[in-house]
């Protein structure tokens, strides 16, 4: 089943198109990356993808309905981006605790475990993190969110290669653990 269709997918910003006429079906149960240059659209797939803007013309399905501003579609998936607003209030164990209450399959164990493996301190503050760790928090809340759609929009900026080779490994890793589970991720 196809958990993503696009079809003719245009977004225009002024005199830009940033999607021309793009068109793809996503499985269930994969992990699809996106290649493409910087301006090439690919983030902007990703916000039109996750309910967050409008496409200019085409049809977009994420679970077999329009995304945008759709409770249904943002409830089942987690959209992890450079620019995710967490709440400074609350140290790093405070925030894992509080998505435990917000995803309904958050995985507890696997947030814990990456959170040790990563040498994060609970109370860390997320504003004090350097880029990397952000964005290696930021994948932490990816994986262990278990919604059945995660999009990740440049997950790995800012971590070092040994992280990130590490970043990589969690997420196959984390894939190929339950058979037949239902967890699709578009990577960028």
């Amino acid at each position: 089943m196809s958990i993503i269709e696009c079809n003719g997918l245009t977004k225009v910003f002024g005199s830009t198109k940033a999607l021309n006429h793009f068109s793809c079906k996503i499985e269930e149960n994969t992990i699809t990356g996106l290649i493409g240059r910087n301006g090439a659209g690919k983030s902007t797939l990703l916000k039109i993808i996750a309910g967050y803007m409008r496409q200019t013309s085409g049809e977009i399905q994420v679970f077999s309905e329009n995304p945008f501003n759709n409770l249904f579609v943002s409830a089942n998936l987690i959209f992890v981006h450079e620019q995710l607003t967490l709440p400074t209030a609350l140290n790093l164990q405070e925030i894992l605790e509080a998505m435990g209450k917000f995803y309904k399959n958050w995985d507890r164990e696997l947030a814990q475990r990456l959170f040790e493996y990563f040498s994060f301190h609970p109370s860390q503050y997320y504003n004090g993190l350097s880029k990397g760790m952000r964005s290696t928090f930021n994948s932490i809340l990816g994986l262990a969110a278990r919604t059945p759609l995660t999009l990740f929009d440049e997950p790995t900026t800012g971590m070092d290669a040994a992280v990130r080779k590490d970043f990589y490994r969690a997420l196959l890793k984390d894939y190929m653990r339950i058979p037949g589970q239902l967890f699709s991720r578009v990577i960028i």
